[in-house]
């Protein structure tokens, strides 16, 4: 291959970037006491609710802390501080990968769902990863679209923002829903799975697909 792929799209967590399997490995990762006992349906949903708010931007990470702590059992200082320890830097060989594809002349992209918490810290130049990620030449998240995967308008403003078909365009992502609604669009959608190296996946795709030689 050739030009056809004239956009190479990533989601972040669990793509590019390691994060935690859930609120109690964050707990730990901050230090903080995790509650005993597993939630029910009804704190379940309260907290998903919560995170998708937060994800299309309709609340602050002040008022996503206040909404968590009863349902958690925590203070919401303490989810805050969760929510900081969540992002734990970029996988091995993702700084090089983007790399690769800058020099081959590919450019790249991230679609995040993700909230102002987690993307101030991605762009912090303090973090030691910072570097990588900003290797990107565009960086979609739904809190700043006001959209979240896998609604079909979020595909569409990314779509409009490159100026790019669905089909010139190769995605990244660890939920199949997320790459199904993609491929819906018309993208050349991939699943990455959690249980393995997703860089290592995602050089087997892009090498099948001839992405490093232009024809």
């Amino acid at each position: 291959m050739n030009d056809d792929v004239q956009l190479i799209c990533f989601d972040l967590g669990r793509v590019l970037v390691r994060i935690c399997d859930g609120w109690k490995h964050a707990c730990a990762a901050a230090g903080i006491a995790a509650p005993t006992g597993e939630l029910d349906s009804t704190a379940n949903a309260a907290l998903h609710d919560a995170v998708c708010r937060s994800e299309v931007g309709e609340i602050s990470i002040d008022e996503f802390s206040r909404r968590c702590a009863p349902v958690l059992g925590l203070r919401p200082q303490d989810v805050k501080l969760i929510s900081d320890a969540y992002i734990l830097g970029v996988y091995d060989g993702v700084p090089q990968l983007l790399s690769d594809l800058k020099a081959a002349g590919r450019p790249t992209a991230c679609l995040s769902n993700t909230n102002e918490n987690h993307w101030r810290i991605m762009d912090d130049p303090a973090e030691p990863y910072v570097a990588a990620l900003r290797q990107l030449d565009h960086r979609f998240a739904s809190h700043l679209l006001r959209d979240r995967k896998p609604n079909p308008s979020i595909y569409a403003k990314v779509e409009d923002a490159v100026k790019l078909r669905g089909e010139q365009i190769m995605f990244f992502d660890d939920l199949p829903e997320n790459v199904a609604a993609a491929r819906a669009r018309g993208w050349q959608g991939h699943q990455i799975a959690i249980d393995s190296d997703p860089v290592a996946q995602i050089r087997r795709h892009l090498d099948a697909a001839g992405i490093w030689q232009r024809s």
